[in-house]
This record gives C-alpha cells, structure tokens and sequence, in this order.
C-alpha cells in the first residue's frame, strides 16, 4: 500500500537534505518516460504530486473513494494520494481543498530518506547479496529467476530449506517486498530475514527446526524497475498490487488482471508453490493489515487470521486491522493470495527509514509467522490404488475455505487453531472423502486415499470481478457470496457475479475438458431461486485467447465441437448484465462446473459356440445326462437354451459362470432321431452360434424266455404272428 504520515517532529528532516541525496535519486532514476493512467488520464510519473486532501464528513470521504485516486493513506480526515493535474483541478471544482505536500516523486524520496537512502539496497546491490548467500549457504538455499520485470531485470526468489533441490512435505511461506519501488524498507527486511536464517542455522536449534521442516520463499523486489526508477508504479505506470486478479477492479492503471510480468511472476511461483502463510512488506505506516482488501465481510478462516494479526503486531504496537476497515483496494496482492489459492497474507506497513530499529521491531514477529505455517492439519493425498499423490482439494466445514495439496508430494498443510473439524477431501477424478477431526496445540496429520470415481469439477480461480453498485463503505451489501463457491460438485452454494461480472474457473490438468464425439461437454450449474443469463468462453491459456461458447440460462450443457474446440482448461463466465444490481445476491449464481465424463463401453463379445457332451445312442425312456460348456471371452455369466429336437425346449438356464459346465437330463418317448440344439447368451444378451449333437433312439428290442421259446416251437403259427408284430 504505502502510506505518508507528516509529523512535525519530521518536517525538520528538511533542513539536512543533502547535495549527495539529490545527486544519487537523480542518478537512479531512469531516463525512460514512464506513464501512468490516474482516472483514466496519461501522466508521466514525474509530474505526479503527493497530495493530502481532508475531509469532514462521510459522504465526502464516499465522493473521494469514487474518484478512483491512486490512493496512498486514508485517515478519519484525509486522503493522501498521486494525483495530475487535470485531477488536482477536479477536486477543487469538486469543493475539495487539495494540500500539495511533495511536487514530485524525487521530491518526496529525498524527503523520506535523505542521506540514509544510501543504506538501501539497489537492484544490483541486493542481486549481488542474493547470489552470496545462495554462493556460501548452498546445502540451505536455492536462488530462482522468477521472471523478468518490463526493462528486462530479473525477479530474484531465495528458497531457503534444508533440501532445496527436493520437493518435501513441508509448509511453504513466502515474503515479498517492493511491490512499490519507492517504498525502501520493504526490501530490507525480507533480506534481512534470509541473512537470519542462513547465519543461525548451525547454531540456533530453533531456526534449524525452521528450515528443516519449511519451505521459505523470500523475494525482496517484486518491482526492480520501480526501485531503480525511484516510484511506486512499475516501468509500465502500473501501480503493481492493484494488478492482481481476484476482484480486479482496474485501478493503480491497471489495464487488465494480471497485465504486468511482475505480477504474472508472483502468480506463476503462488501455483507452483502451495504457501499457507505469506507477508508483504509495504511502507510508511505502523500497521498489520489483514484480509479483506475489497470488502467488510470476515474471511472464512477469521479466527485464525485475526489471531496471527494480533500475534504479530505484539511485537511492535502497530494497529492490527482488516485493510478494508483502513481504506478499500481492488486487485492486490493479499487478496489474491487467499482468494486464488488459500494462502493467508498480510500486508505490513513498517517505517521506511532506521533500517536497525525496523528489523528489530519485525524479527521476532516474521519467525512467528513462519513457525505458524505448521499448526493445525496437516498430511497427503494418495490415490487408493496406486499410491500416487494427488492434486487434491481440503474444505474444512468450520473454515470453508479451499486448501490445495501440492501435487508432486500430495502434502497438505492447514492452518487452523484447536477444536472439532468436519473435513472434505476432493480430487478431480475421485470419490470425495469426509473424516471428522479434534485438533490440540500440536499439529495433527491427516492421511487420506481416495478411490477412483468420474467427478471432474472446477478446480480454483483464476480470476474474477463482481460488480458491486454500492459506494464506499458499504461495498458488496448485497452480494456476501465468494468466487470460490463455484469450485467443487453443485451444493446449492453459489458465486453470484453481480450485473456484467465475470469468473475464470480453472478446471485443473486432471480435469481439463475435452470434446466427446455427440455429445455435450461440460455443464454450467446455476443455482438460486431465479434462473439467470450469463455467456461462457473457453481456453486452454488462462488469459485467452477466449472462444465464445454462446449464451445461456440457467443450468445448461455446453459441446466443445460447436465451435471446433478440443479441450479447454479455463472457463469464462459472464453475467449478461440485465438484472436488478441491487438485489440479493445479484447477477448470475455459479454453483459448478463439470466436465462430463461418459464411460467408453468396449464392444461386448458373445459367447463361443458351447459344446455339448453326452450320449448319441439311448432308448426309449430313459433319462439320459447331457453337459453344456461356453467361454466368454470377456469373462461374463452365461445362460444356456436347449432344443431337445422333439418339441421340446429349456428356456434360458442360467446364470452360470464362464468356461463352467453345465449338466442336465431328458429322455425321449419315442423312437427317432433327434437333433439337441444348443446356444449360449452372455449377461449382455449377446448370443453364441447355434451348436448340435445328435442322438438316435431305436425301437426297444423283446427278450424271450426260454419257456416263451417252447411254446413258439409247439404252435409255429404263433411263431409267424409275432413275427409280423415285430416288423
């Protein structure tokens, strides 16, 4: 943020500028133009002036808020903030009283700093420092280039832990500075810590538990142009922690989310790290400053965080509030960070000159913060078959907020304070799992398998803007909803995006979408009472381009092949701008999103023809036994029909098991040759070819006696009759 605090004590700083100060802020700044849009008005930042503005009243305090100034304090009875000159004007004619305090940016470094700003680091000074410690601390420490600023200098991150080529379970945190170059301090202290840790390792067994068992990230200068420049924009005029995305709101002359490379560097590192604590170092104020930025509304992990605040600012008295409550910023770092993706970040305003006494007033606090990263739950996510990790999802019900494993170990780590939980497992692919926990002082571990099952839902935010009509301080009134409400499987719990709002949900790699030949790809759950219209784009990059997918309302099935896509990872929606803006929950009501998944039937194998055994001779009357045997090939039941050749049929026998016999009987009741036809189907109803035996069954033979033979011998006429009927 930034703030200027004008004491009386201090104007006397003044007096003892110096002709070296001045010569080293001219020799730092760069000679390239460098704009700023402020109210939509180019400004070179050279002519940018500080100014303080009072004010009396609240609804004056509402007309300045709604100026869109690039604000740097809000007190109970003034602004300070950049403004031009066309802006200067506006407020006067506005009825405001506009108190320039410096005519220009060099004009309020040198007023800040004065001499001391020797002591700060430059960007080749603290590149120089990194690469030492990196150099002699290399069991320790690993340095990154994270990106490139506009003018092509690298964004240094510092991993410090005691395996920094090995991805572990542990928690990560991360501490930044100079989002705003101008504001010194902000370096110091997170390269103060590093020096900290890396020098007492060896020999204070605290912090050797500290970087056993964490993952710190420290980056002192988001905004090396900034530093080098000597203002608080980067090489682009944009002010850097009003260009994230969750709840941008186009302020600090941001033209878009995520429009700077500082900020998409900031991005990159926060989703290939899963960091559940982080800090932001800002100047000049005496505050711990917590979630929310851009709104009133706690924070669903309130408890813990207001905790943590306090905690911190009892090292240095600073007021501990919630940024919103100090003065509203749209598209910052801190809301980012825990709207995006979990991770509870402040931001710290220190002093910004006595480098000494600012490093004494925040050592103790940061390694609270980092020691603090491993309360609470904590374990990893495996696929129950295989073993595997897994990018899973954790909802705790008492602290709904999402908490993301890290896919490579599967590990998991939620800060929360001791009581009873109801916890939620989910991952794309997965059958949810729900486990009820009791969690003491010690941190507790938490190990779960999932099983396999066809869910494949929307993953995290990306980005997302919902409209709010309402002015200064009472933003968002009327829509207490959160963008991630969308995530998940549909719960009648909704992101609702306010009129013309918009969300970008993405799918995660596990559940990238993909086009089903005839059939509807994914599923747009829109919830509450009134259905509502809203338009869906897709891409596979999270910042386009965006394929327009149509419009829709209510919950509705959208096909990847109608517009010759196919896959897409991102999911863009955006209300259609024709509701009541001042309703409830206003806007379209996201619930979900599902990537539909429809299982592929192999084609299904009948039944081999079965082979009958049994006898082919027999007599007239007598049971005779008859076997039956099938293989299936695809290991199926089957059932068996049986033609006896006489008129007579089984019906379907069964089941039985493939390759399995099957034995019945029948006997004829005539003499005759009879054909046994046989077939097998499987459990699908797909039918074998017929297969036949043939049996014969003769007349029965007459056996006589030898008395019989006597009496034929004495009456041969006898002998003849008998003979006919034998015929």
């Amino acid at each position: 943020m930034g703030v200027i605090r004008l004491e009386t004590k201090v104007l006397s700083k003044i007096t003892i500028i110096c002709f070296i100060s001045l010569l080293f802020i001219v020799a730092v700044v760069s000679p390239v133009f460098t704009a700023v849009k402020l109210n939509n008005e180019p400004t070179n930042l050279f002519d940018l002036k500080v100014v303080s503005i009072p004010f009396h009243q609240s609804s004056q305090l509402n007309m300045l808020m709604d100026q869109h100034l690039d604000i740097i304090n809000v007190t109970d009875s003034e602004i300070t903030a950049y403004v031009n000159a066309i802006q200067i004007k506006k407020l006067y004619n506005s009825g405001f009283a506009p108190k320039i305090l410096f005519e220009n940016i060099q004009e309020m470094n040198n007023y800040i700093y004065g001499p001391e700003i020797l002591e700060f680091h430059n960007y080749a000074q603290l590149t120089q420092e990194l690469q030492n410690i990196a150099n002699t601390y290399p069991g320790i420490t690993q340095l990154y280039g994270l990106g490139h600023s506009v003018q092509g200098r690298v964004i240094w991150g510092l991993k410090i832990t005691d395996n920094p080529t090995i991805e572990e379970n542990e928690p990560e945190v991360r501490i930044c500075g100079n989002h705003h170059g101008n504001e010194l301090m902000s370096v110091e202290l997170p390269l103060l810590m590093a020096w900290h840790l890396v020098q007492n390792y060896s020999i204070n067994p605290n912090i050797e538990e500290l970087i056993d068992n964490r993952e710190i990230w420290i980056i002192p200068m988001v905004n090396p142009d900034g530093r080098e420049i000597g203002t608080r924009y980067n090489a682009n005029g944009v002010d850097l922690n009003r260009d994230y995305g969750y709840v941008w709101g186009g302020e600090g002359g941001s033209p878009s989310p995520f429009s700077q490379p500082e900020t998409q560097a900031i991005r990159n590192n926060a989703l290939e790290n899963n960091f559940v604590l982080s800090l932001s170092f800002h100047t000049t104020e005496a505050i711990v400053n917590y979630i929310w930025n851009y709104k009133g509304q706690p924070v669903a992990d309130h408890d813990v965080v207001v905790q943590l605040s306090q905690q911190y600012g009892s090292h240095n008295g600073y007021w501990v509030v919630e940024g919103y409550d100090w003065y509203q910023t749209r598209g910052d770092t801190n809301d980012f960070s825990y709207g995006c993706r979990g991770d509870i970040d402040w931001t710290i305003e220190t002093q910004n000159n006595n480098i000494p006494q600012a490093w004494s007033l925040h050592r103790e606090a940061m390694l609270e913060i980092i020691e603090a990263a491993n309360m609470g739950l904590s374990g990893i996510v495996t696929d129950e078959e295989t073993g595997n990790p897994l990018a899973a999802t954790i909802w705790v019900e008492e602290a709904y907020w999402p908490c993301f494993t890290d896919p490579k170990i599967g590990d998991y780590h939620k800060v929360l304070l001791p009581g009873s939980y109801t916890v939620h497992f989910q991952a794309n692919g997965y059958e949810e799992q729900t486990q009820n926990v009791i969690l003491t002082d010690e941190t507790t571990v938490l190990n779960v398998a999932l099983s396999p099952e066809n869910n494949y839902y929307a993953y995290q935010v990306t980005m997302c803007d919902f409209y709010d009509p309402y002015n200064y301080p009472k933003n968002f009134q009327n829509n207490p909803t959160e963008g991630i409400s969308a995530l998940g499987l549909p719960d009648g719990i909704c992101a609702s995006l306010g009129d013309g709002g918009y969300i970008v949900l993405d799918m995660g790699e596990e559940g990238i979408i993909i086009d089903h030949e005839n059939e509807p790809d994914f599923k747009v759950f829109e919830g509450d009472a009134t259905q509502d219209g809203y338009t869906v784009y897709v891409s596979s990059n999270w910042s386009g381009p965006w394929i327009n997918m149509g419009q829709a309302i209510g919950t509705a099935e959208f096909d990847l092949a109608n517009v010759s896509v196919e896959s897409a990872q991102f999911i863009k929606i955006v209300d259609d701008n024709n509701g009541n803006p001042n309703e409830l929950n206003p806007g379209v009501d996201i619930d979900a999103v599902q990537h539909l998944i429809y299982e592929i039937i192999p084609p299904n194998n009948p039944p081999e023809t079965p082979e009958i055994n049994g006898s082919t001779n027999g007599k007239v009357g007598v049971q005779y036994p008859y076997n039956f045997i099938t293989t299936d090939l695809d290991g199926d039941d089957v059932y068996y029909f049986i033609f006896w050749g006489d008129g007579n049929n089984s019906g379907w026998l069964g089941p039985y098991n493939s390759s399995t016999q099957m034995s019945t009987t029948y006997s004829w009741n005539e003499k005759g040759t009879y054909n046994i036809k046989a077939k097998a189907k499987d459990i699908h109803g797909d039918e074998s070819n017929w297969t036949t035996l043939t049996v014969t069954i003769p007349r029965a033979r007459l056996f006589i006696n030898s008395r019989l033979i006597q009496i034929m011998e004495r009456y041969p006429l006898l002998t003849k009759l008998l003979s006919l009927i034998m015929l």
